[in-house]
């Protein structure tokens, strides 16, 4: 009986190292500059900063790429240690998720065609809604479960008054979205405002109403009260902030508006 429960505590410690040894990541890889693919590589903010982790814990980094309404998921259900997706926090994934330190600071902003008068010298956030709600018969294209989506169907959650003169049309990533858009499918796109200046950079035709609609903050999801994953992450990000390493990562991927 000895032996056998010796060979058995073997076999779980080389099963609990076979498992511990990886930090899996769950992302959505189609929302640069955040997360995307490229040269059959994954790269981008929430890359590096999941890379950085993986390091500091002594762990290989696993990334596990998905639709975006399915990674909050993925941590609560504990598929995946942590998640990294430009995740905005709020009260409703916070029911189900824990969040680390924010990370970024972003907002929702317009992407409209360059030859459309109705978003034309616009001021403020204020400025903007009135306009989108002005525009008659408008359909807006947003990504699906991001906070686009919210904004603008309007969720009480999120505090979000939503277009209600205006059809919300959803998409897997928001290139299909400004591709939709410049298909003369859609008049306007509602996308997070890093991902909607690399979208204007690289699509000609459209730009940017530089004009924050919303003031959010991005952090790192881990399954509920997995305080020592969680302690961890906020003290690495704590430290790459202070060091610099932080500001280093967002400044390789900014993309000044054309």
């Amino acid at each position: 009986m000895k032996v056998v429960l010796f060979f058995l505590s073997i076999v779980g410690i080389i099963f609990s190292g076979c498992k511990s040894d990886k930090l899996t990541m769950a992302t959505a890889a189609n929302f640069a500059p955040f997360e995307y693919i490229s040269g059959g590589e994954f790269q981008g903010i929430d890359i590096d900063v999941a890379k950085i982790i993986a390091s500091e814990l002594g762990k290989e980094l696993v990334i596990s790429d998905m639709e975006f309404d399915s990674v909050v998921q993925s941590v609560a259900s504990k598929n995946a240690d942590i998640a990294l997706s430009g995740l905005t926090i709020n009260k409703t994934r916070k029911q189900v998720i824990d969040f680390s330190d924010t990370y970024f600071n972003a907002a929702q902003m317009l992407i409209i065609k360059e030859n459309d008068e109705r978003f034309k010298n616009l001021k403020t956030k204020e400025d903007v809604i009135k306009a989108v709600n002005k525009a008659k018969s408008l359909k807006i294209g947003v990504q699906a479960g991001t906070t686009g989506e919210f904004y603008s169907k309007g969720d009480k959650d999120w505090g979000f008054d939503g277009f209600k003169n205006a059809e919300t049309i959803s998409f897997a990533n928001g290139a299909m979205a400004v591709t939709a858009m410049l298909n003369n499918q859609l008049d306007v796109v509602i996308i997070d405002e890093m991902p909607a200046r690399v979208l204007t950079k690289t699509n000609s035709g459209v730009e940017l109403v530089d004009i924050a609609l919303t003031d959010e903050e991005y952090a790192i999801a881990v399954s509920k009260g997995n305080e020592e994953l969680l302690n961890k992450i906020n003290e690495i990000l704590r430290t790459i902030k202070q060091d610099g390493r932080m500001q280093d990562i967002i400044n390789k991927y900014y993309v000044q508006q054309k």
